[in-house]
């Protein structure tokens, strides 16, 4: 079983469901109760004492003020990371209950297992994980509940997927119906800030001169100079805004194909077509994962749906009067 080596807070549950705590039964307060789900309690204190960690992570990574920040629907951040830590504990009780009931656990030995084996060997030794656990903020109680249930879960998807037998027509059929989002190009760049910079490179190109020769001398784009100018494979709408009209561009050209000038906020840049991938033979592989996924997704929301499961509303204090 192979585990993420970056952590994630999240993990598969709130990448994979996008459920609503506006589905479920909402409820007056219950003291020291958050939800129920078929009958089981998910306590208050279980879920400020993550709630606590999650939210200084998230104001470490992305500011102090993270928290009051809108994100829309009238909703500041705290108030969906709120909702997404509440899903997170819905969703894990109910794979948790599933996988009790398939006699399938997860032991305090593999999460110790876990952690010497991508974490303390990875990291190189003992000091090194502690030191990542301080810098990422996390308890050790918290990192081993957390790496418990990314294992639990991982488990439950890799039970599911086990008895799924896509057949050579589903993948097929899959692939005619998304084409268009399942194409990958492959793309090289050089970036420079002014155009005249830019047009002294594409001369240079014309004249013979090396692609990627030129990416180490004269692109200004250090993250990708040092791998040759490689932007690796992309599908369309799937960049960075900054590099969107690069994608369009790219997907217009042919293999070996360069670019002229494109103007962005970023400055200048110069375009190759490394590689492209849009035939069902190229793309069979990569399918399969996706497909796997859509029915796994369908999978934990038909769990969802069929269970009980009410939520314990805490109103803030601004509201207590209305």
């Amino acid at each position: 079983m192979k585990l993420n080596k970056k952590f994630i807070l999240f993990i598969v549950l709130l990448n994979i469901v996008a459920l609503t705590l506006s589905a479920c039964g909402k409820r007056e307060k219950e003291e020291g109760i958050v939800a129920k789900v078929n009958g089981d309690i998910i306590t208050q204190e279980e879920f400020d004492k993550d709630f606590e960690i999650t939210k200084k992570i998230h104001q470490k990574n992305y500011g102090e003020d993270i928290l009051s920040q809108e994100v829309g629907n009238n909703k500041t951040y705290e108030e969906v990371l709120k909702e997404n830590m509440l899903e997170k504990l819905i969703i894990g009780n109910l794979i948790a209950k599933e996988l009790e009931k398939m006699n399938i656990t997860v032991t305090d030995g593999e999460v110790k297992d876990a952690i010497k084996t991508y974490y303390i060997d990875e990291l190189g030794g003992e000091e090194k994980y502690k030191e990542y656990l301080k810098n990422n903020g996390f308890t050790e109680e918290f990192f081993k509940k957390e790496l418990k249930r990314e294992i639990m879960c991982q488990k439950h998807k890799e039970e599911f997927l086990n008895k799924i037998n896509l057949s050579e027509n589903e993948i097929k059929e899959y692939f005619e119906k998304n084409k268009d989002y399942l194409i990958q190009v492959r793309a090289s760049q050089i970036l420079v800030k002014t155009e005249e910079e830019g047009n002294k490179i594409l001369e240079k190109l014309k004249k013979g001169e090396d692609f990627h020769s030129l990416v180490a001398t004269e692109s200004a784009d250090e993250d990708s100079a040092v791998k040759g100018g490689d932007l690796g494979y992309f599908t369309r709408g799937t960049s960075l805004k900054e590099y969107r009209e690069l994608e369009d561009i790219a997907f217009d050209l042919q293999i070996g194909e360069v670019s002229d000038l494109v103007k962005t906020e970023l400055g200048y840049h110069i375009i190759l077509v490394e590689d492209r991938k849009d035939s069902y033979e190229d793309l069979k592989e990569d399918i399969i994962p996706v497909i796997e996924n859509e029915r796994y997704i369908k999978k934990l929301s038909d769990l969802r749906d069929n269970a009980d499961i009410e939520i314990y509303l805490e109103k803030d204090k601004d509201d207590k009067g209305n």
